[in-house]
């Protein structure tokens, strides 16, 4: 009788252990629950969306691990997945997905306006930066001289573009033209860049003929190249 009871016993334990390993490799459908295995489908290329109802109809969970740069699928699709399609997992499990990030080269934007610079950059689906001003001896006041990053450069959508537009000449001060012969302050201005605006005569019997007397704005004044200065000039 006792040996009857401990064989009994000893079936049951085993018979026990083999449908646990059974469910757990996902031979015991009928069992249900979290034992029963399911097959993970394919989700690369398909919207985050999509992904996540389809998995849902398997009784499996989706989650975002990031993102990852590629040119192979379109933005915002799944472009990687862990476990991989085709593999066996439990009911309930976690598939994890990253989604793609696009990417596309920054247009040439050099010699434009700022303002159409700048629409060119959000039509490239891009979003511009702060604009920095240098000053350039050859490029005219508000035209892109540079872009950061530099034009062709591969960047995510959405990235930031910065423009590098142009504030014209650099500033110097006017020369100090008082008190010299109108020649020789017409050829100082034009060596320094500068030239002469209207030129005006008046007299005064203290003074020489022919010398500077006032001139427009006045000595010192930081000006751009090309700058016109007005002269008051003493008659002989």
């Amino acid at each position: 009788m006792t040996y009857s009871v401990l064989a009994s016993a000893a079936t049951s334990i085993v018979v026990c252990f083999v449908l646990i390993a059974l469910q757990q490799r996902g031979h015991l459908a009928f069992l249900g629950g979290r034992g029963e295995a399911v097959e993970v489908p394919s989700l690369l290329g398909m919207q985050a969306d999509q992904a996540r109802e389809l998995l849902k109809g398997r009784g499996l969970l989706f989650t975002l691990s990031g993102a990852r740069e590629t040119s192979n699928y379109p933005s915002g699709a799944v472009a990687e997945q862990t476990p991989m399609a085709g593999s066996r997992v439990q009911r309930g499990s976690t598939v994890q997905a990253a989604l793609a990030r696009g990417s596309k080269q920054v247009p040439a934007l050099v010699g434009l306006r700022a303002e159409e610079a700048l629409r060119q950059v959000v039509a490239a689906g891009f979003v511009a930066g702060p604009q920095k001003e240098v000053t350039s001896e050859t490029a005219a006041a508000g035209t892109v001289v540079d872009t950061q990053p530099a034009p062709g450069t591969a960047l995510e959508v959405q990235g930031k573009v910065t423009l590098v537009v142009s504030a014209g000449p650099a500033l110097k001060p006017l020369p100090k033209l008082l008190g010299m012969r109108f020649r020789a302050a017409r050829e100082l201005l034009e060596q320094q860049g500068f030239k002469p605006g209207k030129i005006r005569y008046t007299f005064d019997r203290d003074r020489d003929g022919g010398l500077v007397l006032d001139q427009k704005p006045p000595g010192g004044t930081p000006a751009a190249a090309g700058t016109a200065v007005d002269l008051t000039i003493n008659e002989d």
